[in-house]
């Protein structure tokens, strides 16, 4: 199950050039947490498009944000591609590779 559905007060953070992404997540005893994850040590960007399992996808994009769905947070940014432009605004969602364990964000693979 998406994290989403335990969690609140998500957003996104710009830190010495990486993309963090902050949020509280409630445990199993109903407690809240809040925890932090580099976004950039998951998703990378390849030919412009995010993909999972990759790294470093902030370096070459621009306008990094969340949107909210009704499936969770969704990370949309304009990333380059391999000929110097770019594919216009991507995105992806975050809970198809994120879950809460107990309070704890884990990923669940590339």
């Amino acid at each position: 199950m998406s994290f989403h559905h335990t969690a609140r007060n998500w957003r996104i953070h710009h830190d010495n050039g990486e993309t963090l992404f902050r949020v509280e997540l409630r445990d199993v005893q109903g407690n809240w947490h809040e925890r932090t994850v580099r976004l950039d040590d998951h998703i990378g960007n390849t030919d412009g498009w995010f993909i999972w399992g990759g790294n470093g996808f902030t370096r070459t994009a621009r306008n990094v944000r969340l949107e909210d769905t009704e499936w969770g947070p969704k990370l949309v940014a304009v990333l380059e591609s391999n000929g110097g432009g770019d594919r216009g605004d991507q995105g992806m969602l975050l809970g198809d590779k994120i879950k809460n364990e107990d309070g704890h964000l884990r990923f669940t693979g590339p």
